[in-house]
């Protein structure tokens, strides 16, 4: 997520803060309004010495008196010294996580939406903040010295540069696999498509059901197909079999292919499913279960018998399975 800088009234900001640092007497005091997006912070602006001054800053709407304790940014005739990336009113323990590299940085944000520092910009990308000074984008870091040109003038810590090279290349790996997976969307919406015109879908198969991220047109295809068919095409292991008043169970689990866009996901997905086998009429019936015991349909596999999923299908107090007297 980028800012908005404001560049209406940027110089006249700039001017009032450059007046203050280099004219006005220790005491006196500006206060500035962030730009928009961010026009609840307020930085007040205080001279502490001869060309010093710290700046502190604090929302409108909960204003604290320990805002003024410490400063976010200290600023002299040549530089801004950004000091830490929110403000002192949260806790102890958030003021130290803002300190931290890539944070979100409410400073940095609501600073630079002002415009008063120019060729200055900022980005989130993926997992951290990024701020881009005319020669160089990197994470934010503490302390962070800028000069009034828009200028980087701390040495980047190693931390930061890696930071840096992680939020690129998580970018990259993201767009990757989010182009990879809508290539296989697009490929298999072709091929159905060709097919219900030729009536001949020999070319679509049962496992490009995973390959499509079109909810409707995924349906279609479990239609075509129906379930079992595809879930026989899929690596499957037997976890457990019972026999319960003559019908046959068997709990199944799957691995099913991920459509990936997230780079740090696995390629496959766990899936639990309860077979039964009705024996009247020797139909099968396929139901999907949570991979959880404890009933979640996260990733987390415990479902390990076939009473757990029937404790679940039945609706069974404390996921004990309590066989049915009678059968209706």
């Amino acid at each position: 997520m980028s800012i908005h800088i404001d560049k209406r009234h940027n110089l006249d900001k700039r001017d009032k803060l450059r007046d203050l640092v280099v004219n006005k007497k220790i005491g006196d005091s500006l206060s500035l309004y962030a730009g928009y997006g961010y026009k609840h912070l307020v930085f007040h602006c205080i001279k502490m010495g001869k060309k010093t001054v710290n700046v502190y800053g604090y929302d409108r709407g909960w204003y604290n008196r320990i805002d003024h304790k410490v400063p976010v940014m200290k600023i002299t005739k040549d530089h801004f010294t950004f000091i830490a990336g929110s403000f002192s009113h949260v806790s102890h323990d958030r003021y130290r996580h803002d300190r931290e590299i890539g944070h979100w940085s409410y400073t940095f944000r609501g600073f630079l939406s002002m415009g008063i520092i120019p060729y200055a910009g900022l980005r989130y990308l993926r997992k951290g903040t990024l701020i881009n000074f005319s020669d160089v984008e990197v994470a934010t870091f503490y302390p962070m010295k800028v000069s009034w040109d828009g200028e980087l003038l701390s040495r980047i810590p190693k931390k930061a540069k890696d930071y840096t090279e992680n939020c690129y290349k998580e970018d990259r790996d993201t767009k990757n696999a989010a182009a990879r997976s809508n290539y296989g969307n697009t490929r298999v919406v072709r091929l159905m498509k060709e097919a219900k015109i030729i009536g001949n879908w020999d070319k679509v198969k049962p496992m490009d059901v995973f390959s499509l991220t079109n909810v409707t047109k995924r349906t279609e295809l479990i239609e075509h197909f129906g379930m079992e068919t595809i879930l026989e095409s899929v690596p499957n292991m037997r976890v457990d079999e019972d026999e319960i008043d003559g019908r046959k169970y068997e709990l199944l689990r799957f691995s099913f292919p991920r459509s990936r866009r997230n780079p740090l996901e696995s390629e496959t997905v766990p899936a639990t499913y309860l077979k039964m086998i009705n024996p009247s009429t020797g139909e099968v019936c396929v139901e999907g279960v949570p991979n959880n015991a404890k009933n979640s349909w996260s990733n987390d596999v415990t479902m390990n018998t076939v009473k757990e999923a029937l404790a679940w299908r039945d609706g069974d107090p404390d996921n004990i399975y309590l066989e049915p007297v009678a059968l209706t």
